[in-house]
């Protein structure tokens, strides 16, 4: 056979193999097989120096052919040629042994150049092994004159000499162990050596802490492998007994040589676990359901997992090399990451950002410094949990819980409106049939006044917890009104609990006269209602209810709520304010208190419970004193000044007009009533009217529009709004845009009406400049 270097060529194509044979058979032996099976059968006549071969082969596939050739012979170079690698096929490949890999279409060049660079690797190893037996043979020389040295100085020059031998053999053993990672090729590598060089019949290396009984039994050299001080496994070499002994300083070597196999085992193994964590790392990287996502020292996308394509709409390749501001604000982003350190490596912040499709996403981001070994920082990791779907049924939530608590107050408050319509009806009805009698009519107007006066209260407080009313702003208020506000709102149902289920239950107001605080009415209200609900939740078998103000110190209020009721445990009470968290099942939704926290905590305040189970509970807030509180006139004061003015009077209830009319008369105005926008809009005209009063709920032309329609001819008359809804605070800036000068809630007092019309005429041009609508004083 020729001494050109010989190389096989395994494809189950034919063009590709015959492609590979012409360009190499100019400078190489060349063989070619159609499957591994066949490239198997060749190599013991052929004895190739390189193989190429084809990843993607049926029956036998690369990898497996790669394998069986390595642990036939180590030394043979291979090289593996496809067209669909993947980067894990790749990977796999190089690790049981493969010289390189060639992905299709390569050029000439790429094929000769690979083929020489493999070669000579070949050789070198070859030489090394060369080296290895030689070595081999002077140990062996060499114990032999240690064994015939008479002389003692000449007995221990050759026993140095030995020594250096054996640490030489070792030392060109050791360099192909210690650097595989693979630990089949890591076995198979020693044995090879060790056949090859040392011409042993039997080399393996049995990985268990218990010696093999077959090779004990054959005499053998059994050498335990041993890692800090358990032993992994055993170095095992025989020959058959009609072959050469294995000598004394030859179980010498193979014993030291267990202790390389020992460090080079432990390599292999933390290698192994480290492949493993990183594959499961990758997989919970890939299966988690936040974003995770990295970037780098100059905020550019690296990393980008399977949420996040969920989440952003991106896939990798869209993503990756993109700035992380891209897809998060950028304020918020840098702000966040200005506060990472050492001290302070990860950071969280929220964010409302878009989707390339438009929709809204609301985001809870961890940022996480990603530091050096020098501490520098080379890059940032943002784990980011998609809230939109929470926040959604939070808001959906928040809403049910209001409804809920206005459900349970529907039923009283239909009672209470009953009652007064059954003395508005009576006494009606009793001065119809007794107009003469003075006593009778004076009575029954002063109850019908009185239970008109009562429903508008109810009316008003109800607007005031449904925020209707332009109250919104941070105002001087009576804390013990607002208590005072609550318990009428909430009188229907623990009075309720006591004439019609029969349960003991008692009030206890002990209201300190307190100084103002400063807040929003509504929303406190919203507070003491909910408190008041809770603790007439928690007696279900009745009880005392007690709510009580006190001032603390020079600069604080408080206000607490004490239940006789069912109590708490301490795991309970510590969850109350978690949104969500609930002790009544279906019937709660657990924002009840959590919503009264935020507002307490929106207001400045503290808000703390003490509960034991069977032992009731107590909630205390604590406010700072505000300043002194606007306290509204009287109802029967009367304004000052008495203007005449021609007003026209909008509304399409004919009671409703009548009965303003008589009052704008009454105390000398010029009235025009009309019963629609339309009709108002055709008789308006500059300079005609001094004021115009109109309703804002009304068929066809509303008054928004009529509003609108008259500034566009007249900028400057001033306009009055009437309803009974109330208003949204949207609503609030669209007054303030239509100059309107006043709001009047119905119904309406005398007085009321008097004073607003009075401040309207007293000042036509408030519409320059106007802050807000002035609600009825």
């Amino acid at each position: 056979m020729s001494d050109r270097a010989r190389i096989l060529v395994v494809d189950d194509e034919l063009g590709p193999r015959e492609s590979l044979r012409m360009i190499l058979k100019p400078n190489y032996e060349i063989a070619t097989a159609d499957s591994g099976a066949a490239a198997l059968e060749m190599m013991g006549d052929f004895r190739p120096d390189l193989v190429f071969m084809d990843i993607k082969m049926p029956q036998m596939d690369g990898i497996e052919l790669l394998q069986r050739i390595k642990h036939s012979d180590p030394s043979i170079e291979v090289v593996m040629i496809t067209a669909y690698a993947s980067l894990d096929t790749v990977k796999n490949a190089l690790t049981h042994g493969a010289f390189e890999y060639l992905i299709k279409p390569f050029s000439r060049h790429d094929l000769e150049a690979t083929a020489r660079r493999a070669l000579a690797r070949r050789q070198t190893e070859l030489g090394a092994r060369s080296q290895l037996t030689t070595l081999v043979e002077e140990m062996r020389s060499l114990a032999t004159k240690a064994r015939d040295q008479e002389e003692g100085a000449r007995r221990e020059q050759a026993e140095q000499s030995l020594r250096v031998t054996q640490l030489s053999i070792l030392r060109e053993i050791s360099r192909g162990i210690l650097g595989q990672l693979d630990l089949t090729q890591l076995t198979a590598a020693v044995t090879s050596q060790l056949r090859e060089a040392l011409g042993y019949d039997e080399v393996t290396v049995h990985l268990d802490a218990t010696p093999p009984a077959s090779v004990l039994e054959r005499g053998a050299v059994v050498c335990p492998i041993r890692d800090d001080g358990a032993t992994v496994g055993y170095l095992v070499a025989a020959n058959r007994a009609d072959s050469r002994p294995i000598g004394s300083p030859e179980r010498e070597l193979l014993e030291m040589l267990s202790e390389y196999l020992a460090v080079a085992i432990r390599n292999s193994r933390l290698y192994g676990e480290v492949a493993e964590t990183k594959r499961s790392l990758e997989q919970l990287v890939r299966s988690a359901g936040d974003a995770i996502i990295s970037v780098d020292h100059d905020d550019m996308i690296q990393g980008w997992n399977p949420a996040a394509e969920r989440i952003f709409g991106w896939t990798r390749q869209q993503a990756v090399g993109r700035p992380l501001t891209t897809i998060l604000p950028e304020e918020p982003y840098a702000a966040a990451r200005a506060v990472l350190s050492r001290a302070e490596p990860v950071t969280t912040f929220e964010v409302t950002t878009k989707r390339d499709d438009d929709r809204v996403l609301n985001l809870a981001v961890t940022l996480s410094s990603l530091t050096g070994r020098e501490g520098t920082l080379e890059g940032m990791l943002a784990i980011v949990h998609d809230t939109t779907v929470q926040k959604e049924l939070e808001a959906q939530m928040h809403q049910s819980e209001k409804l809920t608590a206005l459900g349970q107050m529907a039923g009283g408050i239909a009672h209470d409106f009953n009652n007064l319509l059954q003395a508005i009806l009576g006494y009606a009805q009793l001065i119809g049939k007794n107009p003469s009698n003075v006593d009778v009519v004076r009575r029954g107007l002063d109850v019908i006044e009185k239970a008109a006066t009562g429903g508008a209260e109810t009316v008003r407080r109800i607007q005031k917890f449904a925020r209707l009313r332009p109250e919104e702003v941070f105002v001087g208020l009576d804390l013990d009104q607002v208590i005072r506000d609550a318990l009428a709102i909430t009188r229907p149902r623990w009075e309720e609990m006591k004439v019609k289920a029969g349960i003991p239950l008692e009030m206890e107001l002990d209201l300190g006269h307190v100084p103002p605080v400063m807040g929003r009415p509504a929303e406190l209200n919203e507070v003491v209602t909910n408190l008041i609900l809770n603790a007439i939740d928690a007696m279900p078998a009745g009880g005392r209810l007690r709510l009580r103000t006190r001032r603390q110190g020079d600069w604080h209020v408080v206000f607490t709520v004490t239940d006789t009721g069912i109590g708490m445990t301490e795991e309970v009470r510590k969850r109350i304010f978690d949104p969500f968290f609930t002790t009544k099942g279906e019937e709660g939704t657990g924002l009840g208190l959590p919503v009264s926290y935020s507002i307490v905590k929106r207001h400045a305040g503290e808000m703390r419970v003490e509960s034991r189970p069977g032992s009731g509970t107590t909630f205390t807030i604590v406010f700072p004193i505000g300043t002194t509180a606007v306290a509204e006139p009287p109802a029967g004061a009367q304004p000052v000044g008495n203007r005449k003015g021609r007003v026209l009077l909008v509304d399409n209830e004919p009671q409703v007009m009548t009965i303003l009319g008589e009052m704008l008369r009454d105390v000398g105005h010029h009235v025009v009533p009309v019963g629609s926008g339309a009709e108002a809009l055709r008789l308006f005209g500059p300079g005609r009217f001094d004021l115009v009063l109109s309703n804002i709920g009304m068929p066809g032309m509303n008054g928004w529009e009529l509003a609108d329609r008259i500034r566009a001819r007249d900028a400057d008359v001033p306009l009055v709004f009437i309803t009974g809804w109330g208003l949204q605070e949207q609503d609030q800036a669209r007054c303030r845009g239509l100059g309107i000068s006043s709001l009047l809630f119905k119904p309406v007092r005398p007085a009321e009406l008097h004073a607003t019309v009075q401040a309207a005429l007293a000042d036509p041009g408030r519409r320059e400049g106007a802050a807000a609508p002035r609600p009825a004083p």
